[in-house]
């Protein structure tokens, strides 16, 4: 069934982009620092690193650190032992433990994974992920949980150099070639580009196909997917998955193409709506039908959301979006760009409307957001017929109204119930008017 957000287009964008983010510091101590490849670690917990927004091709060693939900962050310095490093990922594990991927930029230089747990105040390499040979090249740290993880490298010596540690990265061992698809000539994966869900991962490469391990990085299969690359620089893109069947590719241009078997098959998604993805980053809430677009070029900014695995889509920002996470329907970051270190730099999900559409499969429509202080929107799966308001009395104070947008700033606060006419059928739901 394909859900129509009946929504007006200018009011999403003045009105809900107050409402979809609140605007934290990252804290980064120098403008124009960028926050990117997000990490959720729980509720409460998010690490992210910094790059200079200005000039990105110049080399950042920094990260950025919640423990209060987004409240409030704390950045730091990744210091690996040698400036000339690059900081290709973070994944957390806890407040304070934290690792990090790091990469060449220079012939010569050693990467590796890098782990933290003092909060960043001091990095120390493992050793066990060796990334020592001439070709070596550190895309992906992961860690699952506090005790499991893998790091993915390019191919070397033939093979993609992955490791895997069951022990927080006391020690690791290199995945042999049998459990890994060959790669094919040329073909390298990218700073950052994966996804994961429970125990499955996924990483993307320049030949456009999609790496799956289904069992924390040990055993592999791959994918070609629709994308001819997945970095390069007319073409680009970023992958999420809502379940372990279930994901979306988007690309730099805003297209979208689906899979439910793991990225064995994709199919384009033809898209509709008052909005449209954005071409930079992608993220579902896990679990659900409902995914979140950004982009960060100045020419295609902005955030839209979807709730129907991408078909429809609503814009709520205009603003520059680097990244995009989702931990659930309540958790979420995006990066921006630092202003000064105590203004800007990260936003933080802080609306209600993601999780709004359980509504839907039991009462056919829903309300966002509710309670209110001036407008509604009414969300249905079928055309609208009319919408009626009425006081807990039955006394009906406004109707018809054919339209999913609705001024309420005229109802007193309290109570009301309102009638949704669709399909034939009429349905009732509580509006609270603040």
């Amino acid at each position: 069934m394909v859900l129509r957000l009946l929504i007006l287009f200018l009011f999403i964008t003045v009105s809900s982009q107050a409402q979809f983010w609140t605007e934290n510091a990252s804290s980064f101590p120098l403008t124009s620092t960028g926050l990117s490849k997000i990490h959720i670690v729980d509720d409460n917990v998010a690490w992210a690193t910094g790059y200079d927004g200005v000039n990105p091709n110049l080399n950042v060693q920094r990260f950025s650190s919640t423990s209060d939900a987004g409240a409030t962050w704390t950045a730091g310095n990744i210091d690996v032992g040698n400036s000339a490093l690059g900081i290709s990922n973070i994944s957390g594990v806890s407040a304070t433990t934290a690792y990090v991927a790091v990469y060449p930029t220079a012939a010569g230089q050693q990467g590796g994974v890098w782990q933290t747990t003092d909060t960043g105040a001091n990095w120390t390499r493992q050793t066990g992920a060796a990334f020592n040979s001439a070709a070596s090249f550190a895309n992906i740290v992961h860690f699952f949980n506090a005790n499991d993880g893998v790091a993915i490298g390019d191919p070397a010596s033939g093979f993609w150099e992955i490791y895997v540690t069951t022990n927080g990265g006391a020690s690791y061992t290199r995945m042999p070639s049998a459990n890994i698809p060959a790669p094919v000539t040329n073909e390298v994966g990218y700073l950052a580009q994966y996804t994961y869900l429970g125990n499955n991962i996924w990483f993307t490469t320049s030949a456009g196909r999609v790496y799956h391990s289904a069992d924390k990085g040990i055993n592999w299969s791959v994918f070609q997917s629709p994308l001819s690359d997945f970095g390069g620089t007319a073409l680009s893109g970023d992958i999420t998955f809502s379940t372990a069947s279930k994901g979306l590719i988007q690309d730099n241009s805003g297209n979208l193409f689906i899979t439910q078997n793991a990225g064995a098959t994709w199919n384009t998604v033809t898209i509709s709506g008052t909005g449209f993805p954005y071409g930079g980053a992608i993220a579902y809430v896990p679990g659900s039908n409902r995914v979140v677009s950004t982009g960060g070029d100045t020419t295609f900014a902005g955030t839209s959301f979807s709730t129907d695995n991408g078909t429809t889509w609503t814009n709520v920002s205009t603003d520059q979006h680097v990244d995009v996470a989702f931990l659930d329907e309540n958790t979420g970051y995006s990066g921006g760009f630092s202003t000064i270190s105590t203004q800007d730099g990260v936003f933080v999900y802080s609306d209600s409307v993601l999780s709004t559409y359980d509504n839907l499969a039991t009462q056919g429509f829903s309300i966002y957001p509710n309670p209110t202080t001036d407008f509604i929107n009414v969300l249905s799966n079928n055309p609208i017929e009319k919408v009626a308001i009425y006081d807990l009395n039955g006394r009906l104070l406004m109707s018809p109204i054919k339209t999913g947008f609705i001024n309420v700033s005229s109802l007193s606060t309290g109570a009301y119930l309102l009638k949704v006419s669709s399909n034939g059928t009429t349905n009732t739901q509580q509006l609270l008017k603040n």
